[in-house]
């Protein structure tokens, strides 16, 4: 059984509740729970006391990518004796920055915080490039490869590396894959390679599976109209049974998916649950 509770969106509704800037799920497989991204703050903290979740009994934490509005929360986690396991990519670790214009100063929106401030952590974090299976039917990707040359990582993003800037091709974005039922359920944070991308990757990884789910952020909001409608007609043509896009889709993107999908969208926030 398969159970998603947003815990931090850019968006929200419910009394009681914050919205920031960046995305947090926590996920419920069977009797294992899994942290997928913290959102930049404690907002995640704050929110999953008060839906009656306590994040400190993750069994896992999954980083999708080393973007601020992603893994800044972590320096709120309360951890226990038993602290989960972090899964994260390498790659995230690198300095990394963002300017969109020539004439704008970078500015840093890697992990926000040092790493070796958080005793906790130091011997939780298995960084990886490929696929890693972390329970049965549970997959964290590693690298997400390009196949679709329609879909091009944004040239906002910079990485420093080895003390030169260059673009950041975003190779530490991975997703979670989990199977469920006989079926496939997708978890991405900003999709930074590409929503049609990663899907295919995806079904690589687990064959001959139907979607039954896709909960990303998808970086649709400034793309060309061409690319927005290719990505929806392909999740249309995948027929995937429930599409939910938050923080970083962009609301243009969320109605034009809303209108060809219809019912099959789920126009969702914090403090939604997904089951």
């Amino acid at each position: 059984m398969l159970k998603v509770h947003i815990l931090t969106d850019d968006r929200v509704r419910k009394r009681g509740l914050l919205a920031e800037h960046g995305l947090s799920l926590w996920i419920e497989k069977d009797d294992k729970a899994i942290l997928f991204d913290t959102g930049q703050s404690s907002v995640f903290f704050h929110n999953a006391k008060a839906m009656g979740i306590s994040p400190e009994a993750a069994d896992y934490i999954v980083i999708s990518h080393g973007h601020y509005d992603h893994c800044g929360g972590l320096q709120y986690y309360s951890c226990t004796d038993m602290a989960p396991t972090i899964y994260v990519h390498p790659d995230a670790f690198l300095k990394k920055l963002a300017s969109a214009d020539e004439d704008e100063p970078f500015r840093q929106v890697g992990i926000p915080f040092e790493i070796s401030a958080q005793d906790w952590m130091k011997d939780r974090i298995v960084c990886t490039r490929q696929p890693l299976k972390i329970e049965k039917g549970i997959l964290v990707s590693g690298e997400i490869p390009c196949s679709s040359a329609f879909e091009e990582v944004s040239k906002d993003f910079y990485v420093e590396k080895d003390g030169k800037i260059m673009p950041d091709m975003m190779l530490d974005e991975q997703m979670l894959i989990i199977e469920d039922d006989g079926e496939v359920a997708i978890f991405l944070g900003c999709s930074h390679p590409g929503v049609v991308n990663s899907i295919k990757y995806a079904q690589k990884l687990i064959p001959d599976k139907s979607i039954k789910l896709l909960v990303a952020g998808m970086h649709l909001g400034n793309v060309s109209p061409i690319r927005l409608q290719t990505t929806i007609r392909y999740i249309m043509d995948m027929d995937i049974r429930r599409v939910v896009p938050l923080h970083c889709t962009g609301f243009g993107a969320m109605c034009e998916m809303k209108r060809f999908l219809g019912d099959r969208c789920l126009i969702l926030c914090a403090g939604d649950t997904i089951d």
